[in-house]
């Protein structure tokens, strides 16, 4: 009997041995893979430190520079830097989601009151982002991707007018109060303020958004709570599994204030549905104008649910009727909070690099007042179309390489590997479950596609030939690429050249205080110090 059990402790010694220490580095197809560290071939807790650090842009940067398109980060995780055999096997070829995106699944099954995620949660509800089979993600896609087509928004009323609106009745004259008192102001926080209140008046209606332009206090409470909740991602991210159970023992690696911010943020998303919801009834009532503009992107979701309906996340009671409040509004958490965080930081880094070249400014305005009718401050009946701030070449360089250099999202955007092996990069076929992934911020850096990369030179978009700039768009991924890219894509694009526009037609901009404008390291990343303090004075009449 003795013989018999030093038989099998050593067969299982065997077998740990093998499978912990001979296998990865020597025996997997992703030994042949250069490793990013030494460790990372044997455990993951290199790479889960460098993410626990955020320091895992710049590392994994330096990792490709050193060893080329494809290297490895743990066991089974890989990162890719190139578009053919990288970006085109893996967004392109429909590769699943891992659970890091769990995180981005909002509210959860209530019973029949509340919507606390502490104490009556069965489960969150997953959204578009979060889901992670291409299949079901394809269907969620399809309710709402006809109002985010470039062709609709720049036809559609609903934009215009929230245009109009959010720049001649609160940004202009916000920025023209300060230009009249020579103070300074913080920009930031500012560019958070327009942001949201674009993506929530198109979401949700004008006279619902969140006027966060005005609403001084409103804004900086929910930016207060929006930042609580970012702050401790990485567990929930990365070791989920871990984080549960330690919670259910009473050890909470997430605060509990990050569960009442993030409470808070779900019931002030729930609150516009509702009112979006109520602006749609009570238009379908009326035989008058409505006041404010249509939920747009509710409206579509709501009817094409309705119109086609998918099975609900959630029920709101205990009866059999789907009700799809929840799955809504968990959609719009995702939109709105999205539009808000990644155009704003983009929007401070445009100013900061527009407010260091006064003479780009000048020949930016210059081209601005092609524009027909002009956004000058005074002309506040209509803006010009759509179409003919899009035609305008400068512009859309500003923009292009301000998305490039200064990517608010540059951090990894992981996939899995399906069943079947596949091949990565020139790398042996990998097996299923492989986490791998690619960084706008090393895609944006290839010298051979984009010379002195770190500089910021609209410049480059405006001399390439045709060749080039194809060249350069196949690598420029600030929205992503595939059947996943960026749902938004237009509708923020259309919004950051809108905001651009009326900003340099009607004044210039100087730097005042930029510390700590460098860009941190993580999955999202706005500028370290929080703040960009610049002053703006009236632009001389054209």
């Amino acid at each position: 009997m003795s013989s018999f059990l030093s038989l099998l402790l050593l067969a299982v010694v065997a077998l740990f041995v093998y499978r912990f220490l001979i296998y990865p580095p020597f025996v997997s197809p992703l030994s042949k893979i250069p490793a990013a560290h030494f460790t990372a071939s044997w455990s993951p807790l290199w790479i889960l430190w460098i993410r626990y650090t955020h320091v895992e842009v710049q590392t994994i940067h330096k990792a490709h520079l050193r060893l080329g398109p494809i290297v490895r980060l743990g066991p089974s995780e890989v990162s890719v830097n190139c578009v053919d055999g990288g970006l085109r096997t893996v967004y392109a070829g429909g590769f699943g989601k891992p659970y890091f995106y769990d995180q981005f699944q909002n509210y959860g099954y209530v019973l029949p009151y509340g919507i606390s995620s502490t104490s009556l949660m069965i489960d969150r509800i997953p959204n578009m982002f979060s889901t992670k089979e291409s299949t079901p993600h394809a269907a969620r896609k399809r309710l709402v991707s006809n109002v985010y087509s470039k062709s609709f928004i720049q036809s559609s009323p609903e934009a215009q007018e929230l245009t109009r609106a959010i720049l001649h009745e609160r940004l202009l004259p916000s920025l023209d109060s300060f230009a009249a008192e020579g103070s300074s102001l913080e920009v930031l926080e500012l560019n958070y303020a327009v942001t949201m209140d674009f993506a929530s008046s198109y979401l949700f209606g004008l006279s619902n958004d969140s006027n966060f332009i005005q609403d001084v206090k409103m804004r900086r409470r929910f930016l207060a709570w929006f930042f609580k909740r970012s702050e401790h991602f990485f567990w929930n991210q990365e070791i989920p599994r871990l984080t549960r159970l330690l919670r259910r023992i009473g050890v909470r690696l997430v605060p509990k204030w990050v569960d009442a911010a993030n409470d808070e943020i779900q019931a002030w998303v729930l609150q516009l549905c509702r009112l979006a919801d109520q602006s749609i009834k009570a238009a379908s009532e009326s035989t008058e104008k409505a006041d404010g503009t249509r939920p747009v992107v509710y409206g579509q979701l709501s009817d094409s649910l309705r119109r086609s309906p998918i099975k609900p996340e959630a029920r709101m009671d205990s009866g059999s009727a789907e009700n799809y409040e929840l799955p809504i509004a968990s959609e719009m958490f995702d939109h709105v909070v999205a539009g808000m965080d990644t155009s704003g930081i983009t929007l401070t880094y445009l100013l900061w690099e527009m407010s260091r070249d006064p003479e780009l400014q000048a020949s930016l305005r210059k081209e601005l007042y092609t524009l027909s009718p002009s956004l000058a401050i005074g002309n506040e009946s209509e803006v010009p179309s759509a179409r003919s701030v899009e035609a305008l070449p400068l512009l859309h360089a500003v923009v292009m390489e301000t998305l490039r250099r200064h990517c608010p999202i540059p951090g990894s955007q992981p996939r899995l590997t399906p069943s079947k092996p596949t091949s990565l990069a020139g790398s042996p076929p990998l097996p299923g479950g492989v986490r791998v992934s690619a960084q706008a911020y090393s895609l944006h850096r290839n010298e051979q596609v984009f010379p002195d990369p770190e500089a910021w030179n609209p410049q480059r978009w405006l001399d390439a030939d045709q060749e080039q700039k194809d060249e350069m768009m196949r690598w420029f991924w600030a929205f992503g690429s595939g059947g996943r890219m960026c749902v938004g894509k237009n509708f923020a694009t259309q919004e950051l050249k809108y905001v651009t526009a009326a900003v340099y037609s009607n004044f210039t901009t100087s730097i005042v205080n930029d510390a700590g404008i460098e860009q941190a390291d993580g999955y999202t990343a706005g500028p370290t110090g929080n703040q960009l303090t610049l002053k703006f004075v009236r632009a001389s009449p054209r």
